[in-house]
């Protein structure tokens, strides 16, 4: 027969195993309860023409090749725009640290070279007690027009050609499938000429807020969509930008298939340029080649 106190030992010994597992087993949940980023909210760091937050890893290098044509209202014997030329920006972006990242760019619309920096401020994330809701991304660009003055019918000086845009991006995706996009960003031209690409060159700030949104429709493909009221002090009104299309993921590349009624590629433009109507056949085709590389792991 077994000593009371014996018994009583066991039981304690059992007891403090059992609490110990149950710890044990507490501290595994919090531990996979721990806050996680929320990637891939946009699949590439411009959704249409719009900046996105989307970050680029250290050591990443991404490019991208910008189109727009001419206005479908041109008809079939241009072939809707195609015919009439395209304006063509040239990316190329890396990923410092995985924060910060430093773009080169080069847009064909009045010849604009450009230098960019982007931070990611905030991330959006999940899992953890006190989760962060949206991502929060700042861009700085600095630019200069480098159209030949006789194009632009008066004599331009070095600090005449000088532009600079500020954007800060916001997004949020909802679910895997549907993501927000509020972009509120300004722009300055040093000067403006008659012949330079903008809807009105008595302004020379402008100022606006893009929005846009994605829809995943597959793993692969997704509705698209963006609207940039931009600011006209000369006017005191909105000029209104509109965009719309599909992305397509293909391996490592991301497709963007787009209407808009703005043939702009780069937020000064994107802000200052015209914007067509586009219940009047003011719309134009343009597509994005995107493509990333693990440069340094």
């Amino acid at each position: 027969m077994r000593h009371p106190s014996a018994t009583l030992s066991l039981v304690l010994i059992q007891l403090g195993f059992l609490i110990t597992e149950t710890a044990h087993g507490q501290l595994q949940r919090e531990r996979a309860q721990v806050q996680r980023p929320v990637e891939l909210v946009f699949p590439t760091p411009r959704h249409i023409n719009l900046a996105t937050t989307e970050p680029l890893a250290a050591g990443e290098l991404y490019y991208s090749i910008m189109h727009t044509f001419g206005q479908i209202d041109n008809g079939a014997g241009n072939l809707w725009g195609i015919d009439s030329g395209a304006n063509i920006r040239f990316n190329i972006e890396y990923g410092f640290t995985e924060r910060l990242s430093v773009s080169v760019g080069r847009s064909s619309m009045d010849k604009v070279f450009e230098l960019g920096g982007r931070y990611l401020l905030l991330q959006q994330q999940t899992g953890g007690a006190q989760n962060m809701p949206v991502s929060l991304a700042l861009n700085l660009t600095g630019g200069i027009m480098t159209v030949p003055s006789d194009l632009l019918f008066e004599s331009f000086e070095f600090s005449d050609r000088l532009l600079f845009s500020a954007a800060m991006p916001v997004s949020r995706g909802f679910s895997d499938r549907l993501s927000i996009l509020a972009v509120p960003m300004f722009a300055q031209f040093s000067r403006t000429a008659g012949n330079m690409r903008l809807d009105d060159v008595s302004d020379s700030w402008y100022a606006g807020l893009g929005l846009g949104a994605r829809y995943g429709l597959t793993l692969r493909h997704a509705l698209t969509l963006q609207y940039l009221p931009a600011w006209r002090d000369s006017t005191e009104q909105f000029s209104h930008g509109f965009g719309f299309g599909i992305d397509i993921k293909t391996g490592g590349h991301v497709f963007q298939l787009f209407f808009t009624n703005t043939q702009a590629l780069n937020d000064a433009y994107l802000l200052g340029a015209t914007h067509g109507d586009i219940l009047d056949g003011g719309l134009r085709f343009g597509f994005n080649i995107n493509r990333s590389f693990v440069v340094r792991s």
